[in-house]
């Protein structure tokens, strides 16, 4: 009867002797590891797991076991082709009527779908669901380890403030769906320009930041400034046709004390500079005149 249970279960089972030698395995359980009941039936519950797994996870819970009479915990098990899947797994021991030891039963559940779950919950919460970039709360991350980074290395921290000109024509013109193209080709190329170990996020709109880490001075943060703006030279092509896209940078580079708010804020008034500075002052990037940079330092007004 029980057997005919353990067969009609979710879960894998196994039933083991006192040193974890497999006495009987489920239908479940053996598809879970890819094999067959015969390869599996006789095999020892260490071929499961990993050295590393099976002494820091496993141990702590036969452990557990042998104190309470259960123990539960999430490990990595392998399948017999080598390849690991994640799972729940929980371990009772089996006594006869003295109260000797005479086995174990362990519950295998496969958590794979819950793990992937949970991952695209995180990568929602993180990043901006349109261009796959951070989004402004892992920005926030982002700086503040940037910041922590510059003081125990004493290397620099420099902010790129973007926003794109006169993006509203395009939502107004064009349609939302022709923005959204241009928001994800403009997303790409940035990405191009991120050095490793920089970040380049979407603040939201039509807005994004660059956060440059280990950055030695104003003027390299200045010449990575200028290579943003050669995302804009060639035009965006959209289901609209090709667009011509320019953007008004800001750039800044922390001073001691400056804290993520303070970083953020003095490069997005230094790109709204650069936007004042815009009238009748082509940019070489822009015969238009609408590519416009501003470097902000400690000691700008």
């Amino acid at each position: 009867m029980l057997s005919r249970i353990a067969e009609q279960v979710g879960e894998g089972v196994v039933v083991s002797d006192n040193d974890g030698w497999f006495l009987y395995v489920n239908p479940t359980f053996v598809t879970q590891h890819a094999g067959t009941t015969d390869e599996l039936t006789g095999a020892h519950m260490s071929s499961f797991y990993r050295e590393e797994e099976l002494a820091g996870v496993v141990q702590p819970i036969i452990a557990a076991a042998l104190e309470h009479g259960i123990g539960r915990g999430e490990v990595n098990r392998l399948r017999r082709d080598g390849t690991e899947f994640p799972a729940h797994i929980t371990l009772s021991l089996l006594r006869d009527d003295s109260g000797d030891l005479i086995g174990r039963v362990l519950c295998v559940q496969d958590i794979t779908a819950q793990r992937q779950l949970e991952a695209e919950l995180r990568q929602a919460a993180l990043h901006d669901p349109l261009t796959g970039l951070p989004n402004r709360r892992l920005l926030r991350d982002r700086v503040e380890h940037a910041l922590t980074l510059r003081t125990r290395r004493g290397t620099g921290v420099a902010a790129i403030f973007i926003d794109l000109d006169h993006f509203k024509r395009i939502n107004d013109g064009c349609g939302h769906d022709v923005g959204d193209e241009v928001l994800v080709e403009v997303a790409r190329r940035l990405g191009r320009r991120v050095r490793q170990g920089d970040t380049l996020a979407r603040y939201g709109g039509d807005e994004f930041v660059m956060v440059l880490e280990e950055i030695n001075d104003q003027e390299q943060s200045a010449v990575i400034g200028e290579r943003v703006l050669d995302s804009f030279i060639d035009p965006v092509s959209t289901g609209a046709g090709d667009l011509l896209v320019s953007a008004s940078i800001g750039v800044y580079f922390a001073t001691d004390g400056d804290d993520h708010d303070a970083l953020l804020r003095e490069a997005d008034a230094a790109m709204y500079r650069s936007k004042g500075r815009r009238p009748g002052t082509p940019g070489p990037h822009d015969p238009s005149g609408e590519g416009n940079r501003s470097w902000s330092t400690p000691d700008a007004s």
